[in-house]
């Protein structure tokens, strides 16, 4: 399976089944690629959930499993995605594009994209390069690597920030959100930091709704 951005899909190899989950390494050209993959009783909508510049497969406030624990019964399977080498943004954002090709060669027709802070750049990107990201969640974002944003319309942009967050300060989501184009929303989590662990129950309910509408 192809990328198009100079990565190629050589292999796959599954490993445990925890819980209804599945730990899968995609084999890439450019090494391997650890997912973990919660299915739907059938293949169609999907999320892709990518992290910070640290990596890892929970996302901020331990959205992304929680996300997973939920969504597949409603129809909508999560792949959390971590990076092969965190930090380096090129080869982010082409872990990200595994993951679509994955998808795709796996039997799913479309998916919505979610980033956190490093991580909502990547995203950003990701949704420009492939018409199969439907849609874009970026939370707690980073603007740098993030000036293609304009290019993502008219796929719906979802920017979440805390208001307290004294790494990447709020600012940089509603920057984002003024340089997209419509459609677009921005929400602003009073009192909640970088991780959003003060509103977890919050941060969960808006990801849902808007997967449940636009996976």
């Amino acid at each position: 399976m192809e990328t198009g951005l100079n990565l190629k899909i050589v292999g796959l190899e599954r490993g445990a089944e925890v819980a209804g989950a599945r730990w899968i390494t995609i084999h890439t050209t450019r090494g391997p690629l650890p997912v973990i993959l919660h299915p739907a009783a059938e293949p169609g909508r999907a999320a892709i959930c990518v992290s910070g510049a640290i990596g890892g497969f929970d996302g901020p406030a331990s959205l992304y499993p929680r996300l997973g624990l939920e969504m597949p019964r409603r129809g909508v399977s999560v792949l959390r995605v971590n990076y092969r080498n965190p930090n380096e943004f090129g080869e982010c954002v082409l872990d990200a594009m595994a993951a679509v090709s994955f998808l795709k060669g796996t039997g799913y027709g479309s998916a919505v994209i979610i980033g956190h802070s490093f991580g909502g750049a990547v995203a950003i990107n990701a949704g420009t390069l492939s018409p199969f990201i439907t849609s874009v969640i970026a939370i707690s974002s980073q603007l740098g690597g993030a000036h293609v944003v304009e290019e993502l319309a008219p796929k719906p942009l979802l920017l979440i920030h805390g208001t307290a967050d004294t790494i990447l300060a709020h600012q940089s989501s509603e920057a984002l959100y003024e340089r997209a184009r419509e459609p677009k929303t921005l929400k602003l989590l009073p009192d909640a930091g970088h991780a959003l662990t003060e509103v977890a129950d919050e941060l969960l309910a808006i990801v849902e709704d808007w997967l449940l509408s636009r996976a």
